[in-house]
């Protein structure tokens, strides 16, 4: 918390190889800040990471040097930090400060500001096209209960402002945030997506002396908030770039945020009615007739608002609603055929009415229908998800023979299996040993195996070996000298520097840390692509299949679970358990419906449903 008139929740989308996102605060100093990189070039893979938290550092270092901090001064510091961002870098870098009251907002490259105030929603910023280097600020008084949401171009997006004005509603950040992130891990083009959503509250000196000023009347005239405006006018003349463009909200002709307050009245005590005694009857009848008509005009436009109102809210409804119903229907229909694709039509009906949902007036027959089909869609998202949140039962090492081995040899890196031989890679070598036990022995020397492995596998008695360093999958066949080696990839060479497995169904299914599957026929790539996660993979470090198995099976130690996938690479199921979170390996045993998992040196099994 920056302070405590100032609350903020952070929202950021999951980092991918080459895109990196990050929503920052230091006290009242707030960024959101994506960098991108072409994926031709060949940096190394944490090159983002490394160059998005040294502008942020240095942006931290330029604000708190800073004596005076005004609009001028913290844009130069902004100047000042941009020169870290190097020039085939595509930058999305947005920055809001708290000073006292008054808030300063810098987009630099593209971005977003938005403000709720009251019911009012605008936009301050919105920079759509503009290159890194261009910078845009604003600056404003704050009033109390205002939210900020500093918004990544690609954060603005996915939500536009209708959908984040709907999901503010009066409610603190966190639950904002809540709110917002379920839609942005589900989005498969989220990469770069980042917002700090900020809540001011007035302090009790500054609410003090606005309602002084709102109750002066004599003097200069002005009130003190606009003998503020005034002198701040004086101190920092206004600039082309300070303005806040495209706002729906009302914007006073200089920089700062109009302050909404309704026309001055006079109390009630101080109007002088007329004594109704005093009037002859001929003017008492005149008077009725008058407040008669009075009467039906006023009610003639509430009824006409209305019913104006009304047809916008059927308008609205016939948008959403009748859309919603159809995708939960498809739903339904495919659950039984496809509950991948039932999956993917109950989480557009829930998109749909979640977004629409803060359109309709409070317990309006509206706002019920789209509620009581919500609890629908979640319920049937629930059963169609494929979630199996299980505790994981401690058994002997010995009933999982290769597990075993593999606790038994806690300096090897790779371990593979067929029907008889267990096979495993340390610092001698690839070392064999028959299932049945007995004395293990090296059948091929380190010297002939790769620098950089990056994943081992056996198949119909072949052993192949990923080559991280030579882009290659080494293929030793025995003969009786020995092992022959061979190149499984012809004319290709993918990039392999960040593979962790592979396994071998026929096809070979190779694993890489950023959470991406590749799978290879004959030496050729295959068209796949891995659908239907709720979530993207986190640190994933081991994949399994046979060529007898139905699916494929990885273990994602980052969101602590293992993924099942049909062999097209679309989601079947998961299996969610803390053991899983430091889980060094796994073993599935299809046909028995069963996972043996090691996990700190200890065999746990989990049950297939």
């Amino acid at each position: 918390m920056a302070d405590t008139n100032v609350t903020f929740a952070k929202i950021v989308a999951t980092p991918t190889l080459y895109s990196w996102a990050q929503a920052y605060n230091a006290g009242k100093l707030f960024a959101v800040l994506s960098l991108e990189k072409n994926q031709e070039e060949t940096e190394e893979k944490d090159l983002l990471n490394i160059l998005g938290k040294e502008i942020l550092d240095k942006l931290e270092q330029e604000y708190y040097s800073l004596e005076t901090k005004d609009l001028e001064s913290i844009k130069n510091a902004v100047l000042v930090t941009s020169k870290k961002i190097p020039e085939n870098i595509f930058c999305s870098f947005v920055i809001g400060a708290v000073v006292n009251n008054i808030f300063y907002a810098f987009v630099l490259g593209k971005g977003k500001v938005d403000i709720k105030r009251g019911d009012k929603y605008g936009t301050i910023l919105h920079i759509e096209e503009a290159p890194s280097s261009s910078i845009k600020a604003a600056s404003g008084f704050l009033q109390d209960n205002d939210v900020i949401v500093l918004q990544t171009i690609q954060f603005a997006d996915i939500f536009p402002s209708e959908v984040i004005s709907s999901s503010i509603d009066h409610l603190p950040p966190s639950e904002i945030a809540e709110t917002l992130a379920p839609t942005l891990h589900s989005n498969e083009k989220a990469s770069g997506a980042a917002a700090v959503i900020t809540s001011y509250k007035a302090l009790l000196t500054e609410t003090a002396d606005e309602e002084t000023a709102i109750g002066e009347e004599h003097g200069s005239g002005k009130t003190k908030d606009e003998e503020k405006d005034q002198k701040e006018q004086k101190e920092e003349p206004a600039k082309s770039d300070d303005y806040f463009p495209q706002a729906p909200v009302e914007v006073k002709s200089t920089s700062y945020f109009s302050r909404f307050k309704l026309p001055f009245t006079l109390p009630v005590s101080n109007l002088k009615l007329p004594k109704i005694h005093n009037i002859n009857h001929s003017k008492k009848i005149f008077l009725t007739i008058a407040v008669i008509i009075a009467v039906v005009f006023v009610a003639s436009i509430y009824l006409a608002t209305k019913k104006q109102n009304d047809q916008k809210t059927q308008a609205l409804f016939a948008q959403v609603y009748p859309q919603a119903q159809k995708k939960y229907n498809e739903g339904e229909d495919l659950l039984s055929l496809n509950q991948s694709l039932a999956h993917d039509s109950f989480q557009a009906a829930q998109t749909m009415l979640e977004n629409g949902k803060g359109e309709f007036p409070k317990n309006s027959a509206e706002e019920k229908q789209i509620l009581a089909l919500l609890a629908k869609v979640n319920l049937a998202l629930n059963s169609s998800s494929g979630v199996n949140s299980t505790s994981a039962s401690q058994v002997d090492a010995s009933t999982s023979p290769i597990l075993s081995l593999e606790i038994k040899n806690p300096q090897a890196s790779y371990f593979a299996q067929d029907n008889n031989t267990f096979y495993y890679i340390d610092s001698n070598g690839l070392s064999s040993v028959s299932s049945s036990g007995g004395t293990a022995k090296v059948i091929i020397k380190s010297s002939d195996l790769p620098k950089n492995i990056g994943g081992l596998s056996v198949y119909y008695g072949n052993i192949y070996v990923l080559d991280k360093d030579n882009k290659q999958i080494d293929k030793f066949v025995e003969t009786s000298g020995g092992y022959t080696k061979t190149n499984y990839f012809g004319g290709i060479s993918p990039d392999l520097s960040n593979a962790d497995a592979m396994t071998i169904d026929g096809s070979i299914w190779v694993l890489f840390s950023n959470g991406s599957v590749e799978k290879f026929l004959r030496g050729n790539p295959e068209n796949l692509t891995v659908s239907g996660l709720d979530k993207p993979f986190s640190s994933p470090t081991r994949i399994y299949t046979t060529a007898d198995f139905n699916n494929v099976y990885v273990l994602d130690r980052g969101n602590s679970r293992i993924v099942v996938l049909d062999k097209n690479g679309n989601y079947v199921a998961q299996y969610q358990s803390p053991i899983l979170k430091n889980a060094n390996d796994f073993e599935v045993l299809e046909s028995s419906k069963i996972i043996n998992i090691l996990s700190g040196g200890k065999v746990y099994q989990i049950n297939l449903k």
